[in-house]
């Protein structure tokens, strides 16, 4: 069945027919390409007319494992009484990748679809020189074509950039781990005498899964296989004689340390698919890392009362070793200390969440003061907050649902709620980070 903007097309029989006509890759391509700009157009079309007239968009530059460098665009924007996400394009970048080419490419498309800088009201890009640069990347372009633009880096990137962060007696086992997980997915002979291995000991799974640094979720779906597939890969490991490998399963805290990798990947994981989807904001985001902080310190405090209930694989793997690794020192130091640096590396990311707009967040508040507030919306407020029918409208929609009911009404107040896509990171910060990095790189390179 074929449809367009949910209405049905044709019906069953012509969709029959259509699948059994052959196309070469050229017309195959020719067709995706008209239905990418179709979607374009569409887009366009809906920003224009919008309310506000402001939009918001968000950009990620990367590179193909056949080396071509595209240019990804999102947009936010206000669309029927809410705020819309919508993919807008992505475009190739013939040679160099820099904030200028990238400048080139965005002017370029906004001249042909006669969309003028001035209605962008914010820029979300990730951490890399190019995108959040304070002398030449492309934050500070945005900010002089567009001057009420707020530039913001994602917070979903920081995130995956603070978790990444590892101790060396994890890195190793995760190095361990990738080799492992190689040595059985690299050759369709090993692949293949693992999988009737598998099936012979009616095991949950059949294969292990690659990692990849740029599926961020991939590490902890790598190491929760080879963890859930352990007795199965050390005996494939023993049975080809890979003694190398099979070495780190021999080691005495191997499991508790591989199993403890692969419940604190698990809680990554499933903080990160919370920071992503629809009707998701910064208030959304800044609440879900503030309860995982949170989370954290009280994980510490567990361990070190030797309570490890809340890692699944870390409690079925104590069970079954002796009794005295339940206590073992080493073992709750090492937890705890990389507990700590997690920690310490998540509000090293979001150094101080800024001050939440409680105007934003609930204008009905008690604690809310008016001077905060310009004078040319003070008026509008206060007609907004002794309105009963709006306090009613707040508890029942969502919030990006009910500012947008009120731009009509109150246009001055709701005129500077801005569609962000997450908290912004103070430039000294950046520098910090951008020297630490230096410093970790000069020293892998001695």
């Amino acid at each position: 069945m074929c449809f367009r903007d949910g209405q049905q097309v044709l019906g069953e029989a012509s969709e029959r027919k259509i699948q059994q006509i052959s196309l070469s890759g050229v017309t195959v391509k020719r067709r995706i390409s008209e239905m990418l700009d179709d979607i374009m157009e569409q887009v366009i079309q809906e920003i224009k007319p919008s309310p506000t007239g402001m939009f918001t968009i968000q950009l990620n530059e990367s590179t193909g494992v056949s080396s071509c460098a595209q240019l990804l665009a999102f947009v936010r924007y206000v669309f029927l009484r809410d705020i819309k996400d919508e993919y807008l394009f992505c475009i190739q970048l013939e040679t160099t990748t820099t904030a200028l080419d990238v400048m080139e490419k965005l002017t370029s498309l906004f001249t042909t679809n006669g969309i003028t800088w001035k209605k962008i009201c914010g820029g979300c890009t990730d951490g890399a020189p190019t995108m959040l640069g304070s002398k030449s990347g492309l934050q500070k372009h945005f900010k002089e074509v567009a001057l009420i633009a707020k530039g913001v880096h994602c917070v979903i990137h920081r995130f995956t950039l603070a978790s990444k962060t590892l101790p060396d007696a994890l890195c190793k086992i995760l190095e361990a781990v990738v080799k492992c997980v190689n040595f059985v997915k690299t050759g369709d002979l090993n692949s293949r005498f693992f999988q009737n291995l598998c099936r012979g000991m009616d095991s949950e799974h059949e294969a292990l899964l690659f990692y990849s640094k740029v599926r961020w979720l991939s590490t902890g779906n790598d190491v929760n296989r080879v963890f859930e597939l352990r007795g199965e890969h050390k005996l494939f490991l023993e049975m080809k004689g890979k003694d190398d490998l099979l070495s780190h399963y021999n080691e005495v805290l191997w499991e508790p340390r591989l199993s403890y990798l692969a419940d604190i990947f698990e809680q990554l994981n499933r903080l990160n698919l919370k920071l992503q989807g629809k009707e998701r904001n910064v208030f959304h985001h800044i609440d879900c890392i503030r309860a995982f902080l949170d989370k954290l310190q009280n994980w510490q405090r567990k361990v070190s009362a030797g309570n490890f209930a809340m890692f699944e694989n870390i409690s079925i793997v104590l069970d079954e070793i002796e009794e005295d690794h339940l206590l073992d020192p080493s073992l709750k130091n090492f937890i705890i200390q990389h507990l700590k640096s997690l920690e310490s590396e998540l509000k090293r990311y979001f150094p101080k969440f800024e001050k939440e707009r409680k105007l934003v967040r609930n204008p009905f508040s008690g604690t809310l003061d008016i001077a905060v507030i310009p004078d040319d919306g003070q008026h509008e407020f206060l007609d907004l907050r002794n309105e009963s029918a709006v306090r009613d409208l707040y508890e029942e929609k969502y919030l990006t649902v009910f500012w947008c009911s009120m731009y009509q009404s109150y246009p001055k107040l709701t005129g500077r709620i801005t569609l962000s896509h997450g908290p912004k990171l103070k430039p000294s910060t950046r520098k910090k980070a951008a020297a630490q990095r230096k410093l970790r790189n000069l020293r892998n390179k001695w």
